[in-house]
């Protein structure tokens, strides 16, 4: 096809062209992100992880409309993230590959959360500013929440094996346990490590003990409902460690003051470790999760490390380390005792 030079130079004379292009940039990747995680959530990755046809596609996911499919399919196509080649549709991108590895379910739970969960806070947000109530995602996505917080996994995985080790600890507590990944990091710091993960949810509950059995580590670790501010006789300690990962801002102002006096009487001649993504560091990740939390039915703003800092001192913790997990990035561990 050609083209004549005045339409060549209507394209130099575009009023905003840097914007132009940069947001065309953004929209195909924002278009990415929606189709990974769509994709994700609806079995479609899974079901082309090996390269299949249109109709063999159709029918594992048990779908009506083909041509929708079809479509949807071309979608991922046109982003890298599917490919088609000799009439079968294949992953495409390592991207792609990587968020059906099992081994690395962050992956492919941060874009299924970004666009089931994330995306709805924003499409409501006006309603919100307005005095709308918060949305009661909790109860929808717990355990969605739970696989995507392994995204900080390769950060927080570190430095439980390095608390662990230094503190010789031997029986761990965590508290909110999600995937249970938490457990399996502690696991590697030594064999002679036993302990409990509890949780509200009993489909996060469920979750955990799936992966610490097919981790092989369900004769070390146990999971189960609970609620540890009014925990059962076994699990009223004493504990060598208690964790609080990825999960304090589930609580404000006096309740998690008194929570975090709780886990002190839990652990009296251990530590408590409490892990957060912070604000008030200019990352855009953590500027969004903040806006998130703000928007959700029983959740409190992120905090800064100077409000975390004075909550541990007020629940009577007399020594508190902070520790920058990595250049770059918002999540902080507090090492109480």
């Amino acid at each position: 096809m050609a083209y004549s030079v005045d339409l060549a130079l209507a394209g130099f004379r575009l009023k905003h062209k840097r914007a132009h292009l940069a947001l065309v940039r953004d929209f195909v990747g924002w278009l990415r992100i929606e189709f990974l995680g769509t994709a994700a959530a609806t079995g479609v990755l899974a079901a082309v992880a090996a390269p299949r046809p249109l109709d063999e596609v159709a029918t594992e996911l048990g779908v009506v409309d083909v041509e929708l499919l079809d479509g949807f399919l071309r979608v991922g196509e046109s982003v890298g993230a599917l490919a088609y080649r000799d009439g079968r549709w294949r992953l495409g991108r390592a991207l792609a590959r990587a968020m059906v590895d099992a081994e690395v379910d962050g992956l492919a739970a941060l874009p299924e959360e970004a666009a089931v969960y994330g995306a709805d806070v924003y499409l409501h947000l006006g309603e919100r500013l307005a005095g709308a109530e918060r949305g009661d995602y909790l109860d929808r996505h717990g355990e969605l929440v739970a696989r995507a917080s392994r995204i900080a996994e390769p950060v927080l995985g570190p430095l439980l094996v390095d608390v662990v080790r230094a503190r010789d600890v031997r029986r761990v507590l965590d508290v909110g346990c999600g995937s249970g990944v938490n457990l399996r990091h502690v696991a590697t710091a030594g064999p002679d490590v036993r302990g409990v993960g509890v949780d509200l949810d009993p489909a996060v509950v469920d979750l955990a003990g799936r992966n610490l059995g097919a981790w092989g580590l369900a004769d070390r670790f146990s999971v189960r409902t609970a609620d540890v501010r009014v925990p059962p006789s076994d699990l009223a300690g004493p504990w060598d460690l208690v964790l609080l990962m990825q999960n304090v801002y589930y609580f404000a102002g006096d309740d998690r003051t008194a929570l975090l006096g709780r886990l002190r009487d839990l652990a009296p001649s251990g530590a408590v470790v409490v892990a957060t993504a912070v604000r008030g560091t200019g990352d855009p990740a953590a500027a969004h999760l903040d806006v998130v939390l703000r928007s959700t039915a029983g959740n409190t703003p992120l905090p800064t490390v100077d409000e975390l800092r004075a909550d541990l001192g007020a629940a009577g913790f007399t020594s508190v380390e902070v520790r920058r997990l990595a250049p770059f990035q918002p999540l902080r561990a507090l090492v109480a005792s």
